[in-house]
């Protein structure tokens, strides 16, 4: 097995308590911005059931089903659409924290999903920022792309966390659209 020498080693699931989440993923498609996760997350501080009405018509048009249960893909409690990743299961058995510092990425399996990205970024856009800034990771190391990804999903006005089909910050109102760039 090829394995990246980045920091950190492994999927750093281990070191996540259970109760917490982790915005970080295999891919690239910040976990930390995702409806499922962000909808998950409220309800359990709200301490009432996610409801898959929650979610935005967008994503839930073009998704199965499922129940709104979600923590991150790095970590063990996984959306059910998500379960099946290929991509999550290939970085597990490499032990690498992103796909972006596996030594052999990119890989068939990415360009695979690469394929299905330019199949569906129409109707789901937000996964069009799959791989994105993957030139930082390979040049600085996966911390600096991962911080990136959680920098990227905050509004630049006031710093405000932000989901992928949210319209306008929570914490000032900007307009997010020019911030999210699709």
């Amino acid at each position: 097995m090829i394995v990246s020498t980045d920091e950190p080693r492994g999927p750093a699931r281990s070191a996540i308590d259970p109760r917490e989440f982790d915005p970080d993923s295999y891919c690239g498609l910040c976990c930390g911005a995702c409806e499922i996760l962000n909808a998950y997350r409220t309800s359990l501080e709200a301490g009432t059931p996610a409801s898959w009405d929650d979610l935005p018509a967008q994503l839930r048009g073009h998704i199965p089903r499922a129940e709104v249960v979600c923590r991150g893909c790095r970590t063990d409690t996984v959306f059910a659409g998500c379960c099946g990743c290929r991509v999550r299961a290939c970085a597990k058995a490499r032990n690498v924290a992103a796909c972006v510092v596996c030594a052999e990425f990119p890989c068939a399996e990415i360009e695979r999903l690469q394929g299905l990205v330019d199949l569906v970024k129409d109707r789901l856009p937000h996964s069009a920022t799959c791989f994105r800034d993957r030139e930082l990771a390979q040049a600085r190391g996966y911390r600096a792309w991962a911080d990136a990804q959680r920098a990227r999903w905050h509004c630049p006005s006031c710093g405000a966390p932000f989901t992928w089909y949210q319209e306008r910050c929570r914490g000032c109102d900007r307009p997010l659209g020019p911030v999210k760039g699709y």
